[in-house]
């Protein structure tokens, strides 16, 4: 059995947080940090406010930090890469470029000189050079939905180790939910995560993972198996965890398969019965579900297709363009207002999650 230790925390106050993260870390196996290069690798989809909770809250991350310090860390990296990276990102409207200064960890801009790697299947990517530069990576997450993945967390925090617009193309190469939740396992594989935390204090529900509802959870959780962590997340949502097509496709790869076990609080007994969850696509009927596939095998884009397509509110649009720039497909176009062309679109909402006036929609079918 691996262990996931829950432990409460009620309030964004420094000692609640780091009495939290600590009690995590102890019950835990936390790796061991004596003399170490550590990246701690939160979750920055955008620089905002650590209020509006997209973000890993500041004081979760500095106390992450802070125990890697008191364990012998002899260097701490702090970094990650939003979708649209300018040169002068480091994290500061969120608080994190402060907890840097305030530790002395240092931050790294994922953008300068990153590096091509190959992941297993052959499949070559850039990522940010500092990957290769650590010993190890702790990941730390933000309790939040996900409009393509159902739910964020640990595992699919590693996509930012790709730098900037190197991961919207992504979604192209891998249009359908089960190829990119592959894909992403790959992509943590080679982040080398030793150990992961969601910072669950104020978590989102709804369409997440930018434009949800904040919604008190009062919780820490973490371990040194990330999919076992964000399985945890799930059951805490109401999820069952073989909908998510992260945690499936590691389950695949033979990643988080073994039983949790939990030295302090159960997922179980967390349940949130009316948290607003992403509604899991199910193949409707035998046809659908076994035959189609079939006649289907390599047309992901298809399937994807299938998926309902953004829906824009053009009194909330800011026409800033943001939506334009990260679409991979192209699909997008700016002509006095936005036009969306659903035939190029791959359902991938990347736009909503970078849309910073809440003005796309994913609506149900």
């Amino acid at each position: 059995m691996n262990r996931v230790a829950i432990a409460r925390c009620t309030r964004y106050e420094e000692k609640d947080v780091y009495e939290a993260v600590r009690q995590v870390a102890d019950s835990t196996s936390f790796p061991d940090c004596m003399g170490r290069r550590v990246l701690v690798k939160p979750n920055i989809l955008s620089d905002s406010r650590a209020e509006a909770g997209i973000t890993t809250n500041p004081l979760v991350v500095e106390a992450v930090i802070r125990i890697c310090q008191e364990r012998g860390a002899a260097q701490v990296y702090v970094g990650d890469s939003p979708g649209l990276h300018t040169p002068s990102f480091h994290g500061q409207v969120c608080g994190i470029a402060e907890v840097c200064s305030r530790t002395g960890a240092t931050w790294v801009d994922f953008s300068r000189d990153p590096v091509q790697t190959v992941l297993d299947g052959g499949e070559k990517v850039t990522v940010a050079s500092i990957i290769d530069k650590v010993d190890f990576t702790i990941s730390v997450a933000k309790f939040k939905t996900h409009q393509l993945m159902y739910t964020t967390g640990a595992v699919k925090n590693m996509f930012g180790i790709m730098p900037g617009l190197n991961k919207s193309p992504m979604h192209l190469r891998h249009p359908s939910r089960d190829g990119f939740a592959d894909f992403i396992t790959r992509l943590f594989r080679k982040a080398r995560v030793a150990w992961a935390l969601i910072d669950s204090v104020i978590g989102m529900e709804g369409p997440g993972p930018a434009n949800g509802t904040l919604r008190y959870v009062g919780l820490m959780m973490g371990g040194a198996d990330a999919f076992l962590v964000d399985r945890a997340q799930a059951i805490v949502m109401g999820h069952d965890p073989a909908d998510i097509p992260i945690l499936e496709a590691g389950r695949k790869a033979g990643l988080g398969t073994s039983e949790i076990s939990y030295p302090l609080l159960d997922a179980g007994d967390l349940v949130i019965d009316d948290f607003r969850r992403i509604e899991v696509e199910r193949p409707k009927g035998l046809f659908s579900s076994l035959v189609l596939p079939f006649f289907t095998r390599g047309r992901d884009r298809r399937r994807a297709q299938a998926r309902p397509a953004p829906v824009f509110d053009l009194e909330r649009c800011l026409r800033c363009t943001r939506c334009v720039q990260i679409c991979p497909a192209k699909a997008l176009a700016i002509d006095g207002r936005i036009e969306i062309d659903t035939s190029r679109c791959i359902r991938c909402y990347c736009c909503a999650e970078m849309c910073p006036a809440d003005a796309i929609r994913v609506e149900e079918k």
